[in-house]
């Protein structure tokens, strides 16, 4: 079953072990984050980006660099995320990085796509009715300012997302209920 609640449970035990005040605040911003898109809270995870977060995705396919610039730009990415119900994941982030102005996460990355979203992305699904689950290896940047806001997301993938090997059909049941709950 999907958890999608790992990823952030991995950057709070990183929180829980840190000392250093300002490494502590910008864990906490990325605690907030992660558990933001977890839940799907909207208002906390605008709570976590600075005024001007610029997004840069370096995934094969995706265009090296491309993604969401400016707080409209970013929000309408979450808001598109959650229309096409792509908004569940399990990351089991396997290493956090920390300095005062940035950290690193990094770990192997599952995303449920409805079978229509794959489509529109040029993948040959069997039915569009169904969920899948997209499986990489992602390390993301996570830049911060003077006031540990969020100014973007530096994501690297393992390739392809959508290359063979890379997709699984769910069965029903593996379903979790939060993939039926939009923001």
């Amino acid at each position: 079953m999907i958890e999608p609640r790992r990823g952030w449970w991995a950057a709070q035990a990183r929180l829980d072990r840190e000392t250093d005040p300002r490494r502590r605040q910008v864990l906490q911003v990325l605690v907030d984050h992660l558990k933001a898109e977890a839940t799907v809270d909207f208002d906390l995870l605008l709570s976590t980006l600075a005024p001007d977060p610029q997004y840069k995705f370096w995934v094969e396919g995706s265009g090296f660099g491309a993604g969401p610039r400016g707080l409209d730009a970013v929000v309408a990415h979450y808001q598109n995320l959650y229309r096409e119900n792509r908004h569940v994941c399990e990351w089991d982030i396997q290493r956090i990085v920390v300095d005062d102005d940035c950290i690193v996460t990094e770990g192997p990355f599952i995303q449920l796509y409805p079978g229509w979203v794959l489509k529109t992305r040029g993948v040959d699904v069997d039915d569009d009715s169904a969920v899948y689950a997209v499986s990489n290896q992602l390390a993301i940047f996570w830049p911060f300012d003077k006031d540990a806001k969020l100014i973007g997301e530096d994501s690297y993938t393992d390739g392809s997302m959508f290359s063979a090997g890379k997709i699984r059909k769910l069965a029903p049941e593996e379903v979790p209920e939060l993939y039926y709950v939009n923001g």
